[in-house]
């Protein structure tokens, strides 16, 4: 199998982090936004997040995840503030109210939301190695099976990622001069492509389940381990007093 992953080397105080305070952190900032908090606080913890992924993996990544949710953003800020009609009008049409300010509020909250939870869970998965995060994801009590599980998805996405993006320069090379239609419709054979592919990893995605002891009844060992407990209990209460903070500052009272 390919040794694509999503980990990508970068910089600050987030690579340094025990895993298991990281995935605390992901876990806070997903909720945090589903609180009862001012708009103003949704925009903080959002452009918090954003800056902070600039700094620590770089423009380039930053940038390749925004422009994996670019086109969901630009459905919800069309399609959102058709369902909330009620309050302050701002743009009509034929006498019909197209757009509130409650509408348009609506639509921006679930754009920050969805923002920060992707690009929160996105910085956990790229500045963690994989074998760290199953670590930290056992050290929580959760099953073996279901770790292996997690980790298997984030390996063979990039992988099958990356086959499709070198399947589909193969056949592009083949068809330089095509127009839009044409390309669309030779999608086709590039998805068959990448299908067969992927069924082609099978026998070494087995093999690789039976080397790590996948349906053994017995507790399997691990080659490596996670720093004391000491440095995580000091970083989890430094991201627990952070949210706790935020939310006392942004809270609707």
């Amino acid at each position: 199998m390919s040794s694509a992953t999503i980990y990508s080397e970068g910089r600050g105080f987030i690579y340094k982090m025990d895993p298991r305070a990281k995935v605390i952190a992901t876990l806070l900032a997903c909720v945090f936004v589903f609180l009862p908090i001012y708009f103003s606080g949704l925009i903080t913890i959002c452009a918090l997040i954003i800056i902070l992924s600039f700094y620590s993996v770089g423009l380039k990544n930053t940038n390749g995840i925004f422009k994996a949710i670019l086109p969901m953003i630009f459905l919800m800020i069309i399609f959102s503030p058709l369902y909330e009609r009620t309050g302050r009008p701002l743009i009509f049409y034929n006498g019909k109210v197209i757009l509130t300010y409650e509408g348009l509020i609506h639509s921006l909250s679930l754009n920050f939301r969805f923002m920060t939870i992707t690009f929160s869970c996105s910085l956990l998965f790229i500045s963690t190695k994989m074998n760290e995060f199953m670590l930290a994801l056992q050290s929580f009590f959760i099953p073996y099976k279901t770790c292996l599980t997690i980790s298997l998805v984030f390996r063979t996405i990039p992988t099958i990622f990356d086959a499709f993006n070198q399947i589909s320069d193969s056949h592009s090379l083949r068809r330089s001069n095509e127009n839009k239609k044409k390309k669309l419709k030779n999608l086709l054979p590039t998805l068959t492509s990448a299908l067969v592919v992927s069924l082609k990893t099978i026998p070494s995605l087995a093999m690789g389940l039976e080397a790590r002891g996948y349906g053994l009844k017995v507790k399997r060992t691990n080659y490596h381990e996670l720093p004391k407990y000491q440095y995580f209990i000091i970083e989890s209460i430094a991201i627990l007093i952070f949210f706790v903070l935020l939310l006392l500052k942004f809270k609707k009272f």
